[in-house]
């Protein structure tokens, strides 16, 4: 598969904050913070209404992870991120938050 310079890969949702870990460090000091999210919406799929509610695993690292763990569950954000996997050897992905208001 060719790299591509400048690849889209964006996500942008509203999510319930449900769960969170114990924040952890990376052994250069950067903060990380895994959460559970959860998201309910109404999205057209070929010309018919979809409901979707789902969880997803998230994480944050840097200033977003000090400032996600104040952060009281059950609050709604307005969340941007984008996908990964969770880590070099799975196939499992997980967002990774950059923003959220």
């Amino acid at each position: 598969m060719e790299i591509v310079d400048n690849p889209v890969n964006r996500i942008e949702l509203f999510a319930e904050f449900t769960q969170k870990a114990q924040m952890r460090y990376t052994p250069s000091g950067v903060a990380v913070l895994e959460v559970v999210l959860h998201h309910v919406s109404v999205v057209k799929e070929a010309g018919v209404d979809r409901k979707l509610e789902f969880d997803f695993p998230a994480k944050a690292c840097g200033d977003i992870a000090l400032a996600l763990d104040k952060e009281p569950l059950g609050s709604v954000f307005k969340l941007s991120g984008f996908i990964a996997p969770r880590s070099q050897r799975s196939r499992q992905l997980i967002v990774h938050i950059t923003q959220y208001s």
